[in-house]
């Protein structure tokens, strides 16, 4: 082994008046050492000769504000309002809007294009007043037969006027002409019933005109939005309404809210008095069996009885709504294959049909069918028709099914749907 050869690399390292400069090692990345890289500038070099062109741009797009729109602002805005405005625009160059501005495309943005100059009373909110900003002598007080027909009249001559800003068509008129003449002025009309100015009466116009502004509804409780007889019957039939404890506890246990239980379809099937024999007597109550279903893959059945003949429809509505289970469908329209389930003396058997044969089944099984969202489906109940077996029968069968692939997996086989490969889905 030679003694040179680490002299070397270690005089290699010495100074340059020692030593004769080693080259340069190579590197182990792909990328370019820092000192050769060229940064390339976030935006795009600026000619002098477009920049004139995107100085008159600026100025088209975003022009300073003239002595007419400063006294405008003056009457929105506070003195510090308006300074921090001049000062956030000055603080951002036209010219940057002009070269970098572009339209957001982030989840955040707003769902319109608006830029926020002009109040939209669609999306925006109404800015809130209270009673100092009504001037005059805020007093008012309920009207009387005289003053309520006036203002109907006045109100509802208004509402006319608006949805008829050319005048209201006079002459013969045809049938769909009249009749939308007849339905404007029922409209006009039950405005002009539910509008505050009818109820109350101020010798102040501009109460009058804050009981129609949407604007004190929200903060002035002396001035009502609405507050007439119609208004009262309803807030009172609203308030007076209570919720059903038992439909509460099935919200918390499906973990729902109202309206997607309000999509939920039921339907009583069968409906027949009971009597129960006790000490006391004969005891008679009401017997209800209920599906529900939402009509895209869940179905359930349910049972209840009471004396109370509402009472045990209730019961039997929450029971099936809360027995639901899901019904494997193949193509979202049919069964897999042929069942067959047996309840009692019932025996219930269903059989899958092409697309488009319907349901040819009899009036409970139907109804079940609807329920779970079936579209192609006969069925046969070659022995007992009872109706509690065959919709109890009918539902055991749907929801325990066996599909293709647990069999295939049961087998240890592998699952191919010939139907699909072979007849590209167009045979059940």
């Amino acid at each position: 082994m030679s003694v040179c050869r680490p002299a070397r690399c270690l005089f290699s390292k010495a100074p340059a008046s020692i030593a004769k400069p080693s080259p340069p090692s190579r590197s182990f990345h792909a990328s370019a050492a820092r000192p050769v890289r060229k940064r390339k500038p976030h935006y795009a070099s600026i000619k002098a000769e477009d920049l004139k062109l995107l100085n008159q741009a600026a100025e088209t797009h975003f022009p300073k504000y003239d002595t007419s729109e400063t006294t405008l602002l003056g009457k929105r805005y506070t003195p510090s309002q308006l300074a921090a405005i001049k000062a956030a625009e000055s603080a951002i160059d036209a010219r940057d809007i002009v070269t970098q501005g572009q339209q957001r495309t982030d989840p955040f943005r707003l769902p319109y294009e608006d830029d926020m100059s002009e109040m939209d009373p669609v999306t925006d909110h109404a800015p809130k007043l209270s009673a100092a900003d009504i001037p005059g002598p805020i007093t008012f007080r309920r009207a009387n037969a005289a003053e309520r027909d006036a203002a109907i009249a006045q109100i509802a001559s208004e509402n006319m006027a608006k949805m008829w800003p050319d005048g209201v068509p006079e002459g013969k008129l045809g049938p769909k002409e009249a009749d939308h003449l007849e339905e404007t002025i029922e409209a006009a009309m039950f405005q002009a019933t539910l509008d505050p100015r009818s109820a109350f009466y101020s010798k102040n116009p501009a109460v009058m005109e804050a009981m129609a502004d949407p604007r004190h509804s929200a903060v002035l409780p002396d001035l009502p939005r609405l507050e007439n007889r119609m208004a009262r019957q309803a807030r009172r039939m609203a308030n007076e309404e209570q919720e059903d404890p038992r439909q509460k506890r099935l919200l918390q246990y499906m973990g729902w809210n109202k309206r997607k239980l309000s999509q939920i379809r039921v339907k009583t099937l069968v409906v027949h008095g009971v009597t129960n024999q006790t000490r006391m007597g004969k005891i008679r109550s009401m017997y209800y069996l209920t599906i529900a279903g939402n009509q895209d893959g869940l179905l359930g059945v349910g049972e209840g009885k009471s004396v109370e003949p509402e009472e045990g429809r209730k019961q039997s509505i929450m029971a099936a709504i809360r027995n639901m289970k899901p019904v494997p469908r193949y193509e979202n329209r049919t069964i897999y294959g042929s069942l067959e389930k047996k309840v009692g003396a019932t025996k219930v058997q269903l059989f899958s049909r092409p697309p488009g044969f319907g349901l040819r089944v009899q009036h409970l099984i139907f109804e079940i069918a609807r329920a779970a969202g079936l579209h192609d489906l006969s069925a046969k109940t070659p022995r007992s028709r009872n109706k509690m077996n065959v919709i109890k029968a009918t539902w055991e069968a749907l929801t325990s099914q066996k599909l293709p692939d647990e069999i295939a997996r049961g087998r240890g086989k592998k699952l191919v749907d010939v139907r699909k490969v072979y007849y590209g889905g167009s045979v059940h």
